[in-house]
């Protein structure tokens, strides 16, 4: 078995590329193949090293960091024979927890003893690749501030989400958005829009219960928005699982759906956020993805 195992140094802390090294050192007396450790220098690094393993004929490719690194490092690996591993140490860590992936890095990594091969859904929205939610809502928003924040610069983990969340709630309005779903259209002023693969947008926020991966379509998900109280009641329901009983939540299921909009829109594809101009086109590509799991 050839591994290629692929290091964020940013996600979790630096002093992690140590530890997933010793981790791999002793997996490797347990499992017969070839590890390589990789670690990324550059944003976008983990797409690159990905696509080589691809070329090379790697088996698995592990992607160690958040949701971000597992996007850049899955999206070469659609449509191929070589699974993606998961080694969630990252702020959110969304599909990860849909798919009941080990916290430990040695337990994670540990899953090549003893796993089975999911094929899961790859979302595209805006021509790129999620896996886990894409929106073109607050989220979307909160993902822009999050990424350039001074905080979450010097400190990654969820703490930093909090004020970036309060600042952007007290700026951010609600932008008319027609939703085109075959012959069905509606319009709505949606706080959220968020196209979910699995249900979770990370850090146990559970924006589509009903989600699954592996079913070739994808749960939209509209909140409208709402005044202070009701945004911190969404917050719990969030952190609680109950967003379903928000007042005036809604959602949808299908493989493939429009939203049209009025000038440009921040979007995000697994917490990366992105401008984009005109329409926001959502599609499902059914299975397409080999992900290691428990």
């Amino acid at each position: 078995m050839k591994v290629r195992i692929i290091i964020n140094p940013v996600s979790g802390g630096r002093n992690r590329v140590e530890e997933i090294a010793g981790a791999v050192k002793r997996l490797s007396c347990a499992v017969d193949g070839i590890f390589e450790i990789k670690v990324t220098k550059t944003k976008g690094g983990a797409s690159e090293i990905s696509r080589d393993a691809v070329r090379r004929g790697y088996e698995v490719v592990f992607a160690c960091g958040g949701d971000g690194t597992l996007n850049e490092a899955a999206g070469p690996l659609v449509g191929t024979a070589t699974a993606l591993g998961i080694v969630p140490i990252g702020s959110g860590n969304g599909l990860a927890m849909a798919l009941n992936i080990p916290n430990g890095v040695e337990a994670a990594i540990g899953l090549l003893k003893d796993y089975k091969i999911r094929e899961i859904d790859a979302g595209v929205i805006c021509g790129r690749y999620f896996f886990s939610t894409a929106g073109c809502g607050f989220d979307a928003h909160l993902s822009r501030a999050y990424n350039g924040g001074f905080v979450s610069s010097k400190m990654r983990g969820l703490l930093p989400y909090y004020p970036a969340a309060l600042w952007e709630y007290l700026w951010y309005k609600a932008k008319s958005s027609t939703v085109k779903i075959g012959n069905y259209n509606e319009q709505f002023f949606p706080f959220l829009l968020t196209a979910a693969n699995t249900g979770y947008f990370g850090g146990n926020a559970l924006i589509a219960p009903d989600a699954v991966p592996d079913d070739g379509l994808v749960d939209i998900c509209i909140v409208p928005q709402p005044g202070f109280f009701k945004a911190v009641k969404l917050g719990a329901r969030l952190m609680n699982g109950t967003i379903d009983g928000h007042e005036g939540f809604r959602t949808f299921r299908t493989d493939e759906v429009d939203i049209y909009r009025e000038g440009p829109s921040m979007v995000h594809a697994d917490g990366e956020p992105f401008e984009w101009g005109g329409v926001i086109p959502i599609k499902v590509l059914r299975r397409q993805l080999k992900v290691l799991t428990p």
